[in-house]
């Protein structure tokens, strides 16, 4: 049984909306006695029904960047949260940071700050309008006592690279931070998509496993299991890979058409 793990955003999605053809492409793969999962840096309660909305099914979601893993029906198999009083430190340094916004997400729900004190870019706010217009209170989020995953936005690439390296010397015992769209997602250290890949593929008990991505925060697990690449994706991600495709339909055609040596 082969077990193919895709990226979200820019991997499977590459529209507003999943193309239907993609959809249905997917689950044939599965009706053919395979498994699919999505691997995202989006928390659980963002990517649960987006992927349905899209009509993909996927056996297993891995989500932010590896730190929680939920079945199909969104119950939770396996977590590594972010030590709590490391994470509410890191919200209150974000409060402080020249990112624009930044959300926080404890599992279930998700919290949306915006720094008043920076300039916020129209991509900030279309970014907030598009993935946060529901969400709940600091004071609600933090209640649960646990945190999953932080996110933080700034337009400015090299000041948000410089940030990532001030918070992994900060909190570096804590968590890590990659790069993902824009976006500098944080989760529990020793995380990452390949250790997330990983435990969901022992889960299934696949028999081969394989990964497909597009950005920075794939890298782990491209160059760490049998990784593909879209050919659209950012350069390192390409050169990681074993094999480019334009589209995740074109992945499968090959890795049902394909022997495990090719």
């Amino acid at each position: 049984m082969k077990f193919l793990a895709s990226d979200y955003d820019g991997t499977l999605r590459l529209a507003p909306q999943v193309d239907p053809a993609t959809a249905a492409r997917v689950a044939q793969f599965q009706s053919h006695g395979h498994r699919f999962g999505i691997v995202t840096g989006r928390a659980l309660n963002t990517i649960y029904d987006e992927a349905h909305h899209n009509q993909v099914d996927p056996d297993v979601f891995i989500c932010s960047n590896g730190a929680l893993i939920a079945d199909r029906d969104q119950n939770i198999l396996t977590a590594h949260w972010i030590p709590f009083d490391r994470a509410c430190a890191l919200i209150e340094y974000l409060k402080q940071s020249d990112f624009e916004s930044f959300t926080f997400c404890n599992g279930e729900d998700s919290g949306y700050h915006v720094n008043e004190h920076i300039v916020q870019s129209p991509r900030s706010l279309e970014r907030r309008e598009k993935f946060f217009a529901k969400t709940i209170g600091e004071a609600e989020v933090l209640a649960k006592g646990r945190m999953i995953s932080l996110a933080a936005w700034i337009s400015d690439r090299g000041r948000m690279a410089e940030m990532q390296a001030e918070i992994q010397e900060r909190f570096g015992d804590a968590v890590e931070s990659y790069l993902n769209r824009g976006t500098l997602d944080i989760v529990a250290r020793g995380v990452s998509k390949q250790t997330g890949v990983e435990w969901a593929a022992s889960w299934l008990k696949a028999d081969e496993v394989y990964v497909i991505g597009d950005d920075y925060n794939d890298l782990p697990m491209i160059e760490g299991l049998h990784g593909f690449a879209m050919s659209s994706g950012v350069e390192a991600a390409k050169a990681a890979a074993s094999r480019l495709f334009d589209t995740v339909d074109d992945c499968l055609d090959y890795l049902e058409d394909a022997s495990p040596s090719n």
